[in-house]
């Protein structure tokens, strides 16, 4: 039996409807609006079904796992570094395989925009996995729109919020643009910088130490003896650190609880992150918010 919503360290909002009357006619940001966005990690069971539609264009990215989705008779397999943008007042159901779970952005748009990228968006496309990818600049987007909606709701942090998020949705759009402007790094050399990269980038997944050899071009055995030559770490340990120095980031400048910052740094559950923060840093998550360290 699929559930929609209630997973651990999910993150959800949902936009009053008293402010998506005021922004749809708003000649800033009316043509494309935020209704209602989301995380979900690992999320077992997930399902969504709308039998008469949903009303709004659903946009999925899956950054790891694999799900379904079925578009009035037709299903089609999403899998991680995949995105979609769903059709409104379509039938479709959509959810997690309960053999790979995935692991989901969503937000739910309108606006006359919103056909367009519906469009252009509505097969599954796959963001390729590369030095110049920069998945970690999307989840910075993301978390901005996050972070924007999280206070206390005015026209005009709704409007920032849809500026910021025609960029995150162009960023997708537009692909090769994204990843060649000068933002990207300009050159990486060596198997630690290349390694160390791609880890940041994909600091929300469970990288195996096939998947990390794979993308530096490496077999693993090699890649682990030259990584551990160099930083005297093994990758996955190494990375596991990147998690928690990550963790330390999300427990001062913002208000994710536990469960959420676990299932955001792809732990399997808020005490395996628990334990594992106690581990390297030395004392507890909730401590170190309470005492406010600094690394």
């Amino acid at each position: 039996m699929g559930i929609e919503t209630g997973f651990p360290g999910e993150r959800r909002i949902v936009i009053p409807q008293q402010f998506l009357d005021l922004i749809q006619d708003d000649p800033l940001t009316g043509d494309l609006y935020i209704h209602s966005l989301g995380y979900l990690a690992h999320a077992r069971h997930h399902q969504v079904e709308r039998l008469n539609g949903d009303d709004a264009y659903v946009f999925l990215y899956c950054t790891w796992g694999s799900g379904f989705i079925r578009i009035r008779e037709q299903t089609i397999t999403i899998k991680a570094n995949q995105y979609i943008v769903l059709p409104k007042q379509t039938p479709l159901a959509y959810g997690a395989e309960n053999d790979d779970p995935w692991s989901i952005y969503w937000i739910k748009f309108n606006g006359e925009k919103g056909k367009i990228f519906a469009r252009k968006m509505n097969t599954p496309i796959t963001v390729m996995p590369s030095i110049n990818i920069r998945i970690e600049q999307r989840v910075e987007l993301f978390e901005n729109l996050y972070a924007i909606l999280c206070g206390k709701l005015t026209l005009d942090r709704l409007n920032y919020a849809n500026l910021v998020f025609a960029h995150f949705i162009a960023s997708f759009r537009f692909l090769n643009l994204f990843e060649s402007i000068n933002e990207q790094p300009r050159h990486i050399e060596g198997i630690v910088n290349r390694v160390t990269h791609y880890m940041n980038e994909n600091i929300d997944r469970r990288l195996t130490i096939d998947e990390i050899a794979s993308f530096a071009g490496y077999n693993p055995s090699y890649l682990y003896r030259q990584f551990v030559r160099q930083t005297s770490m093994a990758p996955i340990d190494y990375f596991t650190h990147l998690k928690i120095n990550k963790a330390t980031v999300y427990l001062l400048k913002t208000s994710m609880t536990i469960a959420q910052i676990a299932a955001k740094l792809g732990f399997s559950s808020a005490d395996h992150f628990s334990r594992t923060f106690k581990r390297i840093v030395g004392i507890s998550a909730s401590e170190f918010r309470k005492q406010d360290f600094r690394l």
